[in-house]
């Protein structure tokens, strides 16, 4: 017969450790395995993909141009395949890293919907009105929209053209990044 010992840790559970020689000893649990809640954990979490981050206004700073995020509906980011996520004031200065970045370590980039500020976007699922009516922070009139209803309804209250996230970037590149003082020099921090 195995000799037994107990011990209640904390939050009451119980543990039985039986020994049944000098050299092997098994522990059992009831009332709350740890072993179950480890091996659910890893399975809940080993497949887990990168998703995007809350946004903290006046504290996360821009990755393209440094400036100070200050406005939700325009806060977007990118995540790159660890995770990490690098986040930016608006879509241009979005477009403008990814331009200017090697994509390859990119896992995926994210916009909030502008009529619903904590829906974040598939970037490059996301349908964009330009529009001068509707200004952004770095002056490029970019608002992002989940579904093409919303963008349709948008530009029929203040004008502007449809765009997708490649044509975004058509335009970041023709009117934003060939004027040099929005060409910025920045590192991955």
């Amino acid at each position: 017969m195995p000799r037994r010992d107990h011990y209640v840790g904390k939050e009451g559970t119980y543990m039985e450790i039986k020994y049944f020689n000098t050299k092997t000893k098994v522990m059992t649990m009831r009332g709350g395995s740890i072993l179950i809640t480890l091996a659910v954990s890893l399975l809940l979490f080993s497949g887990c993909e990168p998703k995007p981050q809350p946004i903290e206004l006046g504290s996360d700073q821009c990755a393209y141009c440094r400036m100070m995020i200050t406005e939700q509906e325009f806060g977007s980011q990118i995540l790159n395949k660890q995770g990490r996520a690098f986040k930016f004031d608006s879509v241009e200065c979005m477009a403008a890293y990814d331009i200017t970045e090697d994509g390859e370590n990119f896992h995926s980039k994210w916009v909030p919907d502008f009529l619903n500020r904590e829906n974040w976007v598939n970037a490059e699922e996301a349908v964009y009105l330009h529009s001068e009516t509707l200004r952004s922070p770095m002056g490029l009139y970019l608002t992002a929209y989940a579904d093409r209803e919303s963008a349709d309804q948008m530009q029929a209250e203040y004008g502007g053209d449809i765009l997708d996230y490649e044509s975004v970037k058509v335009l970041v590149r023709g009117e934003w990044l060939q004027n040099s003082e929005n060409q910025v020099n920045h590192q991955n921090y």
